[in-house]
């Protein structure tokens, strides 16, 4: 089974979520896992390129999400975290669109950030 069958639904739960406690951490934290679970799948498989897609979309998603959270004035987080993660997110667009352009696709990067967010988010090393 694909990585990517339920990510609509994933998606979805981690918008709703999102606010929650310790709670919407851990989902937090499952979407940046699944993000890079789905971007390893499509790595594992670069003739793929309509699993690549799903791939980056749902990444995509995920960032969009994240954009629009920390451009809330009233996010809690502080500022200069809230800056990182905008640059992270505007990394993320920049690699998506390379990602979709390319003949051989450069996923590792992508791969790397999702999944050391997703380990501290868990609270264990990347």
């Amino acid at each position: 089974m694909s990585a990517l069958r339920d990510h609509g639904r994933a998606a979805s739960a981690y918008g709703r979520t999102q606010h929650a406690s310790i709670r919407g951490r851990a989902a937090e934290a499952e979407a940046f896992a699944m993000a890079a679970a789905y971007l390893r799948d499509a790595r594992t498989r670069p003739a793929d390129r309509v699993l690549l897609a799903r791939a980056l979309g749902f990444n995509q998603k995920l960032w969009t999400i994240i954009q629009a959270e920390i451009s809330d004035t009233g996010h809690p987080a502080p500022e200069d975290v809230r800056g990182d993660m905008m640059s992270l997110a505007r990394f993320m667009d920049q690699a998506t669109a390379d990602a979709l352009a390319a003949q051989a696709p450069r996923l590792d990067t992508m791969i790397a950030i999702n999944s050391s967010l997703a380990a501290g988010m868990f609270g264990r090393p990347s």
